[in-house]
């Protein structure tokens, strides 16, 4: 087998099953001797901030001279990606040789009552035997979708961290808030101690009831940890322990602080449990050096271009916030493609209403079935009318032209679609 062959096999495999169940994925471990039972990790699930997250807390752990392994989805221009050891991806030849492991095992169960692994509990499995082979301090291992349910949810952590909570995806997590916070905060493990970001009162009472019901400790944002940053940009994170100011974040987004702050409070717990003794200015060189690809990324500065992963819409109201708080005097040029199950209509007039933002809705080479929304499907609904170009490079070239000085442009929607535009601007 080949790294083509062990990407299409698992490529080939279903997404998704009408029954959630976590059966399928024991049994699976099972017969690969329970290799996350090995693992120490720390447990991420949110409806976004997860990949910025695992990004700032990687960076802090690796300073203070740990062996951190990710686990995180999707890539952006690599499988590989999905799986990194102190940001070095797994090697083509280490992912074809877990491949061809756990092929056997697919395919007999393909032939039981059971069914065989998903795809995503395949990349799971995958993960866990990898971080097995090759053993790390900690692993961040981020929940693909929800939390209860998730594939990775099949482990016992040493913190769970929950980034926040909004809508999304609730064809499979439910359609309230307070039911998709029980999804999210299924990965709750009894007497593990828990950080959160999330602020909305529904998602925090269910959260608060299930860490209190596990016999959890819970670090909640604002009430027990909290960010700030001055006018000269400097950034000061507080809790009942520490106080570390004059902090930088290469992250742009206003969102990206409340993501620091739940990193930060977790290195804190995290350092308690693992016996780490921290450093102040490792702390301040990490935090300056984090970077995360596809999340207001500065991919040009003449002209300005950013891309910025925001594929739901507490993604596109926290860009929203970005744009009033940086460039609310200048003329902002919008490129985006959202997957049509989503919530696309308030995502989009969440944009158009913004009376410096001039929008444009284009087209890529979807996931799987999944298709970019047209305008016949959403112009008639919208605030204003927004132009479309279904080939995103002239879409690109067409802003450009009208750029001018102090203008930026922004490109956005489905993480996806920032994939496949990435190697446009970065080589």
């Amino acid at each position: 087998m080949d790294y083509k062959e062990a990407l299409n096999f698992i490529h080939s495999r279903p997404r998704l099953r009408k029954k959630p169940s976590l059966d399928r994925m024991t049994t699976f471990l099972n017969q690969l001797g329970n290799p996350q039972n090995d693992v120490t990790g720390i447990h991420i699930a949110g409806t976004n901030g997860k990949g910025s997250t695992v990004a700032f807390l990687e960076r802090l752990l690796e300073k203070h001279d740990l062996k951190v392994g990710t686990f995180a989805s999707p890539f952006i221009v690599r499988f590989n990606e999905r799986i990194q050891i102190n940001r070095q991806p797994i090697s083509d030849q280490d992912l074809v040789e877990l491949v061809e492991k756990i092929q056997p095992i697919v395919e007999q169960m393909d032939a039981e009552a059971i069914g065989g692994p998903l795809e995503f509990e395949i990349d799971t499995a995958m993960m866990f035997l990898y971080f097995k082979e090759h053993p790390v301090d900690v692993a961040l291992i981020e929940v693909g979708i929800g939390g209860l349910f998730d594939s990775t949810n099949v482990f016992t952590p040493i913190l769970s961290v929950i980034t926040n909570i909004g809508w999304d995806h609730m064809e499979i997590l439910g359609d309230t808030i307070p039911k998709i916070a029980e999804q999210k905060a299924g990965i709750i493990k009894p007497t593990i101690p828990v950080v959160t970001g999330s602020t909305d009162p529904e998602a925090l009472k269910v959260i608060q009831k299930v860490a209190s019901d596990s016999g959890s400790t819970l670090k909640t944002f604002k009430t027990d940890f909290s960010i700030s940053k001055s006018t000269d940009q400097q950034i000061t994170f507080k809790n009942s322990d520490v106080i570390w100011d004059n902090l930088e974040s290469s992250l742009f987004g206003e969102y990206q602080l409340t993501n620091l702050a739940v990193a930060l409070e977790s290195l804190t717990m995290v350092s308690s449990i693992l016996k780490i003794r921290l450093d102040v200015n490792r702390i301040k060189s990490a935090v300056k050096t984090t970077k995360w690809a596809g999340r207001m990324e500065m991919v040009s500065s003449q002209p300005l271009v950013y891309l910025d992963g925001a594929h739901n819409l507490p993604g596109i109201e926290a860009l929203h916030q970005t744009i009033q708080t940086n460039w609310s005097r200048q003329k902002v040029y919008i490129i985006t493609a959202v997957l049509d199950d989503k919530l696309y209509q308030p995502m989009l007039n969440n944009l158009v209403e913004l009376p410096n933002v001039e929008l444009t809705l284009t087209n890529f080479t979807g996931p799987s079935k999944r298709q970019a929304v047209t305008p016949d499907e959403i112009n008639s609904q919208l605030l204003k009318e927004v132009e479309y170009i279904s080939n995103w490079r002239d879409a690109i070239q067409l802003a450009g032209s009208k750029m001018q000085a102090g203008d930026v442009l922004i490109i956005t929607g489905s993480l996806y679609f920032i994939s496949e535009v990435r190697p446009f601007f970065v080589k």
